[in-house]
């Protein structure tokens, strides 16, 4: 499955609501499920007040629907990438 990186930064009305992170955390893991997810890891950025988030999904779309589910809750904006696996990459260069 392919595999994605998310930034979450909490927004002030998270930041308001931050004794409720962790139930957050867990409504947001639940979209990830329902749309057919998996997280793969997740950490809390100190520094930044950002969650840095590694997560797989079976397509693009069941991606789309779960950022969708996070983002209308307004407790954080969403910043995501898509990633390969080292070796991937490299394949993918050879056979350019």
């Amino acid at each position: 499955m392919p595999v994605y990186v998310s930034f979450l930064k909490v927004t002030a009305e998270g930041n308001r609501d931050i004794r409720n992170s962790r139930e957050r955390f867990e409504a947001g893991k639940k979209s990830v499920e329902q749309a057919g997810g998996k997280i793969l890891s997740a950490y809390y950025v100190v520094s930044r007040g950002e969650y840095l988030i590694l997560t797989e999904f079976p397509d693009e779309d069941a991606r789309v629907v779960s950022m969708v589910n996070t983002l209308q809750r307004g407790t954080v904006s969403y910043e995501v990438y898509k990633v390969l696996p080292a070796d991937q990459f490299f394949k993918l260069v050879d056979m350019a």
